[in-house]
């Protein structure tokens, strides 16, 4: 059996999908090579998932893919809830509250395969990426100098030798399984049926998303395309497939969801178990996994794709940077795996938890009472800001990581994209690399840096301060009363050893 040398590109992704190839791009950005294994010929025609979120977005900006993917559907900087009963608005969501901390504030809608043929199309401009379609990885071993990969398409097979490797085949993957790493799961005792349905006489001026308030459950209806809905309703687990699929059942929830009998097709209909699952560990050694293959929601969650997409804003970096040796590799990978694993259990897994509890387990009578407090709540300017903070994915900390100096509270946070003085913003005049931000005056002794006179009140810092941001957009540590050797030590810790100068 040949082995075949892959030297000129140090980094193979197992699996395609949006994870794979958003993470190939990542890499790209960064300046390194690979290559990828992509089992689905021709590439899936599945909508899937339908949001991307503000977080998500902020990342693909930052590699040059954000504006195709927001032509690719259709980007709404507000969004109402409407009463599936009688279309009355029950509460809204005004992401422009958000405008001085994120450069045009919004959700994107769009079927997933859109989000995928944008990504493959951004990587093969690259020239970075050799996919190899049809392929899919079938074995993984590693030692201390790299990892031997086995793969097969058509009854042919192949050896390919890498120094890192990332696991984004999904659930069903052989990643995890070649490393042995374990899930732990938590089921909810509900299904959900998700569908997605033609709607022949949508008016096109109705609401974008509507929800039961009768339900004894979750029901919902969300436009993805003109004339195209996803409806997720929830079902007892005690009910059998045939009966949650039903036809007279499915019409019957799509009557209550618009309020109406409706003229169209149902295009696709799936039964799921409502669950969670998370793997112990997201790296072992020289091998990292990504996506479905570290974690997994049912569809009915919305965050799926959006946390395995910022999985690999955070791996992309930290393997480009062991790569090129501007690193401990290992202290790069295994922050990954600790700072990924930190977020999904305390905001990911957190917030599934509550969506669950809200929407399928409490009575309809409570949650109509709730859905009036949050849509009084929402009036008030800081609440709705915490609440498109939620809905867009840019809370939570990395305060689990040897790469972060946790003992200031913005240490570990997303970075505001604030306005500088030259009217640019901080994350386009970054463009996803590294950057130091020099807050008042402060001399840095030939040190490049952003200039940010005033810091907003939400920092808590007292100028003179320096930032130092990593790739991602995370503030690593806040540096005070900073001096050119404090900023360089601080630097090091940031990027496990890497100099500064």
């Amino acid at each position: 059996m040949p082995v075949e040398a892959a030297n000129d590109a140090p980094v193979l992704i197992a699996g395609g999908g949006p994870v794979g190839f958003c993470l190939a791009l990542g890499l790209a950005h960064h300046g390194v090579r690979s290559i990828l294994l992509d089992k689905e010929v021709p590439p899936s025609t599945q909508t899937r998932a339908i949001g991307v979120w503000a977080r998500t977005i902020e990342i693909l900006r930052d590699w040059g893919a954000g504006d195709a993917l927001c032509a690719a559907g259709t980007y709404y900087t507000a969004a109402s809830i409407h009463d599936a009963r009688d279309g009355h608005p029950l509460f809204s969501i005004d992401f422009t509250t958000l405008s001085d901390v994120f450069d045009n504030p919004g959700a994107l809608i769009v079927a997933q395969y859109e989000t995928e043929r944008v990504l493959r199309e951004r990587v093969a401009a690259t020239g970075m990426c050799e996919t190899l379609a049809g392929w899919e990885a079938t074995a993984m071993e590693q030692d201390e100098r790299g990892v031997r990969v086995t793969a097969r398409r058509d009854g042919q097979e192949r050896v390919l030798r890498v120094a890192y490797a990332a696991g984004c085949d999904g659930e069903t993957g052989v990643t995890r399984r070649c490393l042995g790493i374990a899930l732990d799961a938590t089921a909810y005792g509900y299904r959900a049926v998700v569908s997605d349905e033609r709607v022949d006489d949508d008016d096109p001026s109705a609401p974008l998303v509507r929800l039961s308030t009768e339900y004894p459950g979750f029901l919902i209806a969300i436009r993805f395309a003109p004339k195209t809905w996803r409806v997720i309703a929830s079902v007892d687990a005690g009910v059998d497939e045939a009966a949650a699929l039903d036809d007279a059942a499915h019409r019957e929830r799509l009557q209550t969801v618009f309020g109406r009998k409706i003229d169209g097709q149902t295009l696709s209909k799936s039964l799921y178990d409502v669950y969670r699952r998370r793997a112990r560990s997201f790296v072992a050694g020289r091998i990292a996994l990504a996506g479905d293959a570290a974690h997994q929601v049912s569809p009915a969650g919305g965050e799926g794709l959006n946390t395995g997409l910022q999985d690999v804003a955070n791996l992309a970096w930290k393997l480009a940077y062991a790569v090129q040796e501007r690193g401990d590799a290992r202290e790069l990978l295994d922050s990954y795996g600790a700072e990924r694993s930190q977020i999904v259990a305390d905001i990911v897994d957190a917030s599934y938890d509550k969506l669950v509890k809200f929407t399928m387990q409490t009575p309809v009578w409570i949650k109509k009472m709730g859905l009036t407090g949050l849509a009084r709540m929402l009036r008030e300017r800081g609440i709705q800001r915490k609440s498109c903070r939620n809905a867009g994915m840019l809370n939570g900390r990395y305060n689990a990581s040897r790469l972060i100096d946790s003992s200031h509270p913005l240490a570990g946070r997303r970075i505001d994209d604030l306005v500088l003085p030259n009217g640019s913003r901080i994350n386009r005049a970054r463009a996803g690399k590294a950057t130091l931000i020099a807050v008042g005056k402060i001399d840095l002794e030939g040190l490049a840096a952003l200039r940010l006179p005033v810091p907003p009140k939400r920092w808590v810092v007292k100028p003179p301060v320096v930032l130092v941001v990593r790739p991602d957009g995370i503030v690593a540590a806040v540096v005070e009363k900073p001096t050119r050797a404090k900023v360089q030590a601080a630097w090091a810790k940031a990027f496990a050893g890497e100099r500064l100068v």
